[in-house]
């Protein structure tokens, strides 16, 4: 009985420690992730999603791209409703008005995808703010591996001395 719980404890650990780390595969293709805060940009972007932004070349930028900036606060993402010459007007899909600030290019991170990952980011911004969390479960499933690594070699050097005697 034991034993079952404590495989059921690291399977868990296994498939937390890999569900976060595959919300970091897309940065191999230069996507990084980030987690909506706000309903500004519902439904399209869902409070609690990941969505995942790339930089890209400020003249490439279109009117209803989703364009992910920086404020002194916070980083937003909001459509692009209209191109001037010195940035950008926004507006969350879900908001009555365009916002009251231009975009300047200085500030655009990057392109929004216009997909996200539902609830993912909740669980990606708990382990960010308590990656202790994170280095605690590798750090144990590691001490675990061996552990059960060195039994395998120590079954097989007592099969190998029973043989031989």
């Amino acid at each position: 009985m034991r034993h079952r719980i404590k495989n059921c404890i690291f399977k868990f650990m296994y498939i937390s420690i890999i569900i976060y780390l595959m919300t970091f595969i897309p940065a191999i293709f230069g996507y990084k992730p980030l987690v909506v805060i706000s309903g500004s940009m519902e439904p399209k972007l869902k409070v609690g999603s990941i969505l995942y932004y790339h930089k890209e070349d400020i003249n490439n930028f279109e009117k209803g791209d989703i364009l992910v900036y920086t404020t002194k606060s916070y980083i937003i993402s909001h459509r692009i409703v209209e191109i001037s010459e010195d940035g950008f007007i926004t507006k969350g899909d879900a908001n009555k008005t365009i916002d009251s600030n231009e975009v300047f290019k200085e500030q655009v991170l990057g392109k929004g995808v216009n997909w996200c990952i539902p609830l993912l980011g909740y669980y990606s911004d708990y382990i960010y703010h308590h990656k202790y969390l994170l280095y605690i479960s590798i750090y144990v499933l590691i001490i675990d591996l061996f552990r059960d690594s060195y039994k395998e070699y120590k079954k097989k050097v007592g099969m190998k001395n029973e043989k031989g005697n």
